[in-house]
């Protein structure tokens, strides 16, 4: 599936399409119901604050420096010279137990950015819900694997499978909603490159 957007400011949305226009409406369905319920069969477990930290920490790391997941977008490829880097924000949806590992649910959203003098140059962006497969090794989290949805068809039922039934249509409803992260994404690239926080972002 692709996951990357060139259209660096079109958030490449993995989702069926929720709206239905009618005479000029948009109609948007409830999310819930057994056509959107999630199939996986993991315990959902409550996990403490520390153990949440460290989870998105681990999960948030590993989005924006692996680079196998990477290597394929906009400016790395046709601008390495810039020195882009991936900056990402992720919502956790729930965590399941598969011992001796842990299912983490999340919705992620990343945008490629970097500096390109006074500006904030922006590449390939995405937000797709995700399924990490997480273990600690030596007190620390490590993503061994993630899943990802299908495209069209194979979307709405690979999400399914991907969360409980409670997860599901709240991972469905975070990607067919959009998100306002992209400003915080961007303001958090700005500090990192030493830039002030008006910058300028210019599309690649």
């Amino acid at each position: 599936m692709t996951r990357l957007s060139r259209r660096p400011l079109a958030w490449a949305i993995v989702v069926l399409v929720l709206a239905v226009v009618a005479g000029g409406v948009v109609m948007i369905p409830r999310l819930s119901g057994p056509d959107l319920a999630g199939t996986a069969q993991e315990q959902v477990i409550s996990v403490d604050s520390s153990t949440r930290s460290a989870l998105m920490e681990a999960a948030d790391h590993f989005l924006e420096t692996d680079p196998a997941r990477n290597k394929g977008s906009f400016l790395a490829t046709d601008k390495p010279a810039l020195h882009p880097r991936t900056f990402c924000h992720e919502d956790l949806i729930e965590v399941r137990r598969k011992d001796p590992r842990l299912l983490v649910g999340l919705m992620a959203w990343c945008e490629e950015l970097a500096r390109s003098g006074d500006k904030l140059v922006a590449g390939s962006g995405y937000g797709v819900p995700l399924l990490l497969t997480m273990q600690s090794v030596n007190g620390r989290f490590t993503v061994q694997h993630v899943d990802e949805p299908g495209d069209g068809d194979a979307n709405i039922p690979t999400i399914r499978a991907m969360f409980s039934p409670e997860g599901a249509p709240r991972a469905i409803e975070l990607a067919g909603a959009g998100s306002d992260m992209e400003k915080g994404i961007r303001q958090e690239a700005r500090t990192t490159f030493g830039l002030p926080p008006d910058a300028k972002v210019v599309l690649s």
